[in-house]
């Protein structure tokens, strides 16, 4: 399929031609505004469906919204009109074509004339709210994006309205979306004439602020932002798109003692937390239980030996596990604990903790595994 995307080095231009470099069977002929309309011309014949993402939104001169927006459109139909072609067409759109500005005037222009041409072709006239994601240009017309670059640079955000509420929607749902239309899935949502893009994402000004704030300080910690929420981890990672490169590495604090180290990797509100032990040989470590606090093991080098003991009952279970295949080892509540390096060299070992370490709560009991005396009235130790 050959595919025809105006404003391909726009942000939404960027990624859908990037999405579309990934399948296999698409030949795409983009066309910007540095290009002679002959672009379209001379290849108008064997396009298959057209992606009209080229607008004007900033212009210095208020005609170039309609030469930007809505003369483009009308050439682009009227040529494929005289060639007596039948292309679908998409077009972005935006939800201020229904107001009484130059924008949204020449939008709706636009909009008016891919009405008509849909009498007997397809078209997908898409108004698309506030959109925020990697590769968008700050300081144009992404609040979003300039609000990253801002706090990425320590540049003071100036906010006038900060009980303002946007209305957001994710490039790459943008992206799934229109890609999806080549194979035949209809729009996930239609008013009338138009298309939406589902999810979308309210927030207020001082709100997106405060969150944008937040992941400038998780990338000096080790405390990870709520992306089990779906519009964090989207902010989150578009956030992320602007740090530089020499900005993406944070050491965590690592205690070493006589027995090898132990560090804290990751902290999440909702997740728990991730951390590491390294063990000389011989070590053993553990020997405590807790009430609420579960843990997974995964010995990712070396050789150990994990054993419980129930510390009412005293059933024993005991297992071997090396890094020749790896094996996560659930660890139950109220069942004290060791894990022991067998290996000739040390052992590492990965541990997730359904809680944060709460070093006032620890909810950990001193309890030695293998000696009988301590399978009773266990005392608490840090």
């Amino acid at each position: 399929m050959i595919v025809l995307v105006t404003g391909s080095g726009g942000f939404i231009g960027k990624n859908l031609c990037q999405n579309l470099k990934e399948k296999s069977d698409i030949e795409i002929i983009t066309f910007d505004r540095e290009d002679d309309f002959s672009v379209i011309e001379k290849n108008i014949e064997s396009i298959d469906f057209i992606y009209h993402l080229a607008g004007v939104n900033r212009p210095k001169d208020s005609n170039d919204f309609y030469k930007g927006n809505s003369d483009l459109t009308k050439s682009i139909i009227n040529l494929i009109n005289n060639k007596n072609l039948n292309i679908p067409i998409l077009f972005t759109s935006s939800i201020q074509a229904t107001r009484d500005n130059d924008y949204g005037k020449s939008k709706k222009i636009a909009e008016d004339a891919l009405i008509e041409y849909g009498k007997n072709s397809r078209v997908f006239i898409y108004r698309l709210h506030n959109v925020f994601g990697k590769w968008c240009k700050p300081n144009y017309n992404s609040v979003t994006a300039t609000f990253c670059h801002n706090v990425v640079n320590d540049i003071k955000l100036t906010i006038n309205e900060p009980a303002t509420e946007l209305e957001l929607i994710y490039i790459d749902d943008i992206v799934t979306e229109f890609s999806n239309l080549l194979d035949g899935i209809v729009p996930t949502k239609m008013e009338d004439k138009y298309c939406y893009i589902n999810p979308t994402y309210k927030i207020t000004l001082g709100k997106l602020a405060e969150l944008i704030k937040s992941f400038k300080e998780s990338m000096n910690s080790i405390q990870v932002p709520e992306t089990g929420n779906e519009f964090i981890k989207k902010m989150f990672s578009t956030y992320l798109s602007y740090v530089p490169l020499d900005e993406l590495v944070f050491i965590p604090k690592m205690n070493i003692d006589e027995r090898g180290s132990f560090t804290e990797l990751i902290r999440t509100e909702s997740a728990g937390q991730m951390s590491v032990s390294v063990s000389k040989p011989g070590i053993v470590r553990g020997n405590h239980y807790h009430h609420t606090k579960m843990e997974k093991f995964i010995v990712v080098k070396g050789n150990a030996r994990i054993k419980f003991r129930h510390v009412i009952t005293g059933e024993e279970k005991e297992y071997f596990v090396a890094d020749t295949q790896l094996k996560i080892v659930n660890i139950p509540v109220g069942y004290t604990h060791i894990i022991e390096n067998i290996s000739e060299d040390e052992m590492i070992l990965l541990i997730w903790c359904n809680e944060l370490f709460d070093k006032n709560t620890p909810d950990t009991y001193f309890m030695e595994v293998e000696n009988e005396e301590n399978k009773s009235n266990g005392h608490s130790r840090n």
